[in-house]
């Protein structure tokens, strides 16, 4: 029922990221940013990584990736004349908004499915500390290590493309003033600061209250129902006409098509890979590379970078799952926490940065920024696999470690 409930929080996302390129907002955005404000390359790949980060905590991170993408065509459109190389400028903030988009997820316990198949998973097998496995303790150190994440995504993509060489005084903006204004602004920050606080409230109750999760699911599909009939059929007076917040045309309106196609291809891929059992084959050689005896750390940093670099081919909820099923067993015979190595899991299943099939967001970003250079993707994410798992790992053992009273 938990994932109907997502379901109907994706409905209401989706919408929302419609009304948002609908009113202008991208294009507010870039104005303040670069037209206004002139600020540095560096300053802006910050501040997509923290956005998109930001969005991702309470949204799902492929209407992230669609509400920011509109933000990022036009950044483009900006420095393309510029005297940034081809491909330099697109490939960073396709990976600013990929890297935020998945790292936002590990902030909350109720931002991504994966972290909800932790907590099932954790609960059947009865495995010792999950009772801290809710809402309060998990923002107490989820929160942190987003925002640890953050400055290392920003870190790494800075220190490897150099954006400090460009300038952006003399940087024009593809469009005059004027587009940057739009008499929907207004509602649309308030419906959308509506839609975050009751989808995130909503998503609690259900984490609290499991034996109310018919209800809840109900509630949440009575709010996007009246969310839909109020934005299609509602009528406001925009200017000199009174009309609805949105038409059916607006919902598929400069929808990127290249990233869906590779949206599509992940897809397709993991269900090759299902049909053959990938996921079989998976579990047995991973049992086989995890050593017998290793420090706790080490342990941890193998398990991350083994769980991180594998969704990069398989789907990230069968790594989560068969990962779960060699751990678990492991902990027992090497003595190390099981419900650290679960997180650890749950958290590098989502943490893929490499691939543009790895995950939709990935395809959705690189699909849908003109430009964007494979290779670097290729080189960047790896470097940032291998940062985002020494930073899990060390994480697990000493904060997770200390909010569970791992001993």
């Amino acid at each position: 029922m938990d994932k109907l409930q997502l379901i109907f929080f994706f409905v209401s996302g989706f919408l929302i990221s419609r009304l948002i390129i609908k009113s202008r907002l991208p294009h507010r955005m870039v104005f303040v940013l670069i037209g206004k404000r002139h600020l540095s390359v560096v300053r802006i790949i910050l501040y997509l990584v923290a956005i998109s980060a930001f969005l991702s905590f309470f949204i799902p991170n492929a209407i992230t990736v669609l509400t920011l993408l509109p933000v990022l065509e036009l950044l483009r459109q900006s420095y393309e004349k510029s005297r940034i190389p081809a491909g330099s400028m697109p490939t960073m903030l396709a990976l600013s908004t990929i890297y935020g988009a998945n790292i936002g997820g590990m902030g909350s316990i109720t931002a991504t499915p994966a972290n909800g198949i932790l907590v099932t998973y954790a609960e059947l097998n009865q495995v010792a500390g999950r009772e801290f496995l809710n809402f309060a303790a998990w923002l107490g150190w989820g929160i942190p290590l987003v925002v640890i994440f953050v400055i290392a995504a920003w870190l790494t993509i800075i220190s490897i493309f150099r954006p400090w060489r460009y300038r952006s005084g003399k940087i024009q903006l593809p469009f005059d003033e004027a587009a940057a204004t739009h008499p929907l602004q207004r509602i649309t920050l308030i419906l959308t600061g509506l839609f975050f606080v009751s989808s995130l409230l909503l998503s609690m109750l259900i984490l609290q209250y499991p034996a109310h999760t018919l209800a809840i699911v109900a509630v949440t599909a009575g709010f996007t129902l009246l969310f839909v009939l109020f934005l299609f059929f509602f009528p406001l007076n925009l200017g000199a006409v009174k009309a609805p917040l949105l038409r059916l045309q607006d919902c598929y309106n400069e929808l990127p098509t290249r990233g869906f196609v590779f949206v599509g291809i992940a897809v397709v891929l993991a269900g090759l890979l299902y049909l053959l059992s990938a996921d079989v084959y998976f579990a047995r050689l991973i049992n086989q590379l995890l050593p017998g005896h290793l420090p706790v750390l080490a342990m941890f940093l193998l398990i991350a970078l083994l769980s991180s670099f594998s969704t990069e081919i398989l789907s990230n909820t069968a790594v989560q799952i068969s990962m779960f099923l060699i751990v678990l067993p492991l902990s027992a015979t090497m003595e190390f926490s099981a419900i650290q190595a679960l997180i650890i899991v749950t958290l590098s299943s989502t943490c893929a940065f490499m691939s543009p099939i790895a995950t939709g967001v990935n395809g959705l970003a690189f699909g849908g920024v003109k430009d964007v250079s494979l290779a670097r993707m290729l080189v960047v994410g790896l470097v940032m696999n291998t940062v985002g798992a020494l930073i899990i790992s060390v994480w697990a053992e000493w904060v997770i470690g200390w909010v569970f009273q791992v001993k």
